[in-house]
Order: C-alpha cells, then structure tokens, then sequence
C-alpha cells in the first residue's frame, strides 16, 4: 500500500481561478446542456447532436457555484481509498510543478481543505490490487461490520465499486446529507449507471476527477494521412452529421501499405485504421446503445437495444471494416506507435492518449472525434466510457456522513469549476488541438455532453457473465456473425444477474 498524504500549507493561487472563469463556455454549457438539471437519477442529460453549436453565456453563469453550508470539521482527517489509475495526477499531487493540470488538481485540493478545515488523506493502492484484485472489497467490508470507518470514500476502478454495491456495501448517495446529484459535476449518465432502483444510487462519476474525460473513448486521426490520400475532412463530417461506419470504411479501403516488405501485415506497417483489443468493447456503446436501462418505475431491464436489428446492422458494418487489409486486427497487443509514428489514419482509443509519451513526443499533427453513427440521418454521436473509468461512493459504515459528503461534494463542485476547464479546454482543447478554428472545440463538447456509462457494462463481470462488456466486441474481433443465435443461451445468466442486483438491497418500497 501507498500511502499519500496532503494537508493545507499554501493559499490557492488566485490566478488560476481567474484564468478558469475567462475560459471558453463550451466546457460548462456541454455540463448543463438543460436549463434545470434533472434529479432523476433513471434520466441521461439531452444529447448534444452534430451540428448544435454551443450558445455562449454571461461570464457570471458559466460556473454554478454548489449550496454546500459554511462546515468547519475542526481539522478533521478525511480518508479516501483511490487506485493507481492511468491518468497521472488524478486524485493528488505532491507538490505544485506549475504544469498547468498538475497546478489544478493540486489547488483544487487546497480549496477544499480550506473550505471545510478538513485534511485530505488519499491512500492510493497499487493497481493490481486495486483494479484487478479484491483490496478495496475487503477493506470496505471489514469496516462495515467493524465500525471502525476507515475510509470516508472510495475511488476505485469501476467493475471493483459496482462488485461492493450489489453486496449492499455502499451507502445511497441520495441519503448522504450533503451531496445533490442533480447538480452538473455529476454526469447524468454515471448517476443513472449507479442506480439500481429508482432513488437508489450507490456510485457515479464526475468532476470529482479528470479521469472521466480522459477515458472517454473516440477516433484519432492523422492530419497528415488524410491530405496524402486526398480523404475528406473528419471534422467536417462530424458536423455535417455524415461520419459513419460506412464512411469510415470508406475511408480506409486501398490505404494499407507493407512498409516493411516482410509480405505480411505486422506492425511495422501502415493501416487505415486500429482498434486495440479492449477497446473493441467501446464500439457496441460508442453507438449509443445500451445493455441495461430503467423502467418507468426505475427497475433496471435489459435494453431493446440489445435484441434491435439495429445492433445487428453495428456488428455487420464493423465485420465488414475490420475484414479490410487496411485495419490492423491484432486482439491480445495494443500497438500505439503504429498510430504515434504516423502510419494509422485512425486510431480508435480514449482520449487520455493525448497525455501519454508517445503521442506527446510526437510530432505528427492529429485531431479528435467521436465514434461513427451509425447511419446518417442518426442525430447524435455518442462517446463509449471505458472500464479504466474512476467510480466514487461512500462505505455504508463510516464514522461521519457529514464529513465524508461535504468532502464529495465539494471535491466534485470544485473540481468542475477548477480542474475539468483546465483539462478540458487547455490540455484537450489548446495544447493538443492543431485546428486553428473552433471545429475541434465543437466537437469536444458533442462527445462529454453524450459521454454513455451503461449499468451492464460496469457489472459485466459480476452479474452479466462478460457478455456486457463490449456485447459486440468478441464477434468483431472473431469475425463471427452468429450474434442472434448466440444471445439466446445468456438469457438465463441475464435474469440471474437482475435478481442478484437487488438481492442484498433494501429499497424500502
């Protein structure tokens, strides 16, 4: 175990918050797309589709400010259980380096301490133990039935917290005194994946951290490439609404060349396009599909969707693309340099990329755009949240509900009004955006305004037997199209995972 520590020494610096409120008002209205954000915790925001603009707002409205009480916790220690995730920097920092996202997290801690009088304890866990093993898991229960409240929160890989909240581990954070989920530092989306009936949400996602951004998973695609094959403009197909599977696939016929010479595909050659062997599992959501949805009484079913002929036309398209020479198909091995060095059109992967090594050093020009629709009279794209995705809730047992919502709380408002305009329109917009004109900052807001956190993807593993994980993704990846057939002998494991996820709950209705 690691065990980080950081208490309030310096005043945060007044300057970054100015520099947060001049910022563009794409980042916040693609937060609070509605003019009064709904407390339903079943109902997603309303999309943003291709071709909506943006409107900007008065300066004064760009950043809601939470209705949190003047606390004062007497200096009290807040304890947060976090994993070592991908994204560097994502809890806690040291110490402030003056880069700009590191100088964001770091201050919006100090904010918080000092807002609350509060100590921030982050007692960050390996990755293995945390993501992939059961640390978390036992550390909850065993505080649940000793009582000892070790931990105020926690922050963990996704399919880790959903494992505790089936087993009526976590608390429904719509009882915790001071946390309002209708607020916009919540996505819509998480709330309504943590829910597992109508009032009752046990996790979800937000600007607590930036990983939610980071992890929204969409299409790279080389500048370069596209002018040398005379392709059309990806941002322009975007907007117009024409970026499709079909386009894609399109796109990329007649564009693998063996640049080794070695006769075969490898990765020393160039392709059209790359998808890395988990990330196939985005493309099924990255559609906007689901596996689960609510009911009118907020009970969790398995979607139409997944019984659509429209599902049906997804998995025969990308059969279809992956087919082609020009997509490099390789399931066990990621091979991001094929895509950094210049030889992809399209790199299909999160957007966190952007902030790794190789892509960093790169001197390739690159832009960033949503997953393909479907057809294109489909008005919105969507963006598939990967499984690295960071899910907050709170033990059931703790020793103060008080400190530890007031804590979530403000992590997550402060966070939305001090870190994710940072990330966003910085790191993800300025820093890495070779567009001159505002194309890429439209487009951006399109694809965190549809950002889809689906229930079944989360409890893939506990509840759904795999299935959920990417629906699609096997079949594409074996070029098997036998998904009609095959759906019928998960049905059984579907109905049980159901009846478990509120077997260990009581809803009090």
């Amino acid at each position: 175990m690691f065990k980080k520590r950081r208490s309030l020494s310096v005043i945060m610096a007044a300057v970054l918050l100015l520099q947060t409120l001049t910022f563009m008002t794409a980042c916040s209205e693609s937060k609070t797309n509605t003019d009064e954000p709904t407390a339903d915790p079943g109902t997603a925001a309303d999309p943003v589709s291709a071709g909506d603009v943006p409107e900007e707002t008065e300066p004064e409205t760009q950043f809601m400010p939470d209705t949190l009480p003047d606390l004062d916790l007497g200096g009290e220690t807040c304890r947060i259980f976090c994993w070592e995730s991908w994204d560097f920097g994502e809890f806690f920092v040291e110490e402030d380096t003056g880069e700009i996202v590191v100088s964001a997290v770091f201050n919006r801690n100090l904010t918080v301490e000092d807002r609350l009088n509060v100590k921030l304890e982050w007692e960050q866990f390996p990755r293995q133990d945390a993501a992939y093993g059961s640390v978390m898991k036992n550390a909850v229960s065993k505080q649940n039935t000793s009582g000892d409240g070790t931990y105020d929160i926690i922050a963990n890989y996704g399919m880790r917290v959903a494992s505790c909240a089936t087993d009526g581990m976590l608390m429904n954070l719509w009882e915790a005194d001071h946390i309002d989920l209708s607020k916009p530092w919540y996505y819509a989306s998480a709330t309504s994946a943590g829910t597992l009936h109508k009032g009752y949400t046990y996790f979800t996602a937000g600007d607590l951290s930036y990983n939610a951004l980071a992890r929204m998973s969409g299409v790279f695609f080389n500048q370069s490439l596209i002018t040398d094959f005379s392709l059309a403009d990806p941002y322009e197909l975007v907007l117009e609404g024409s970026w499709t599977i079909d386009k894609m696939h399109e796109m990329i016929v007649g564009t693998y060349r063996d640049l080794d010479g070695d006769g075969k595909c490898g990765p020393g050659d160039q392709y059209g396009v790359m998808c890395a062997g988990d990330q196939i599992n985005t493309l099924y959501y990255g559609t906007g599909s689901h596996f689960i949805e609510h009911d009118e009484e907020g009970n969790p079913i398995i979607s139409p969707d997944v019984y659509s002929e429209r599902t049906l036309s997804i998995l025969e398209k990308y059969l279809s693309l992956f087919a082609e020479d020009a997509a490099y198909k390789n399931p066990q091995t990621d091979v991001p340099a094929i895509f950094d060095e210049g030889r992809s059109i399209f790199y299909i992967y999160p957007l966190g990329h952007v902030a790794e090594a190789g892509l960093r050093e790169s001197e390739i020009q690159y832009g960033f755009i949503p997953q393909p629709k479907v057809t294109d009279d489909e008005e919105t794209y969507h963006a598939s949240v990967t499984n690295a995705v960071t899910l907050f809730a709170i033990p059931l047992v703790i020793q103060s509900v008080e400190r530890a919502s007031a804590v979530f709380e403000c992590l997550a408002s402060e966070g939305y009004r001090q870190v994710s305009p940072v990330v966003f329109e910085q790191a993800y917009k300025a820093k890495y955006n070779y567009d001159e004109s505002s194309r890429q900052t439209t487009i951006f807001d399109m694809i965190r305004a549809n950002a889809v956190f689906d229930l079944g993807k989360i409890f893939s593993d506990d509840l759904f037997g795999g299935f959920s994980n990417g629906v699609l993704g096997n079949f594409i990846w074996n070029g098997k199209d036998n998904y009609a057939s095959s759906i019928k002998g998960y049905e059984r494991v579907w109905k049980k995972g159901l009846e478990k996820m509120g077997k260990h709950l009581d809803f009090g209705d």
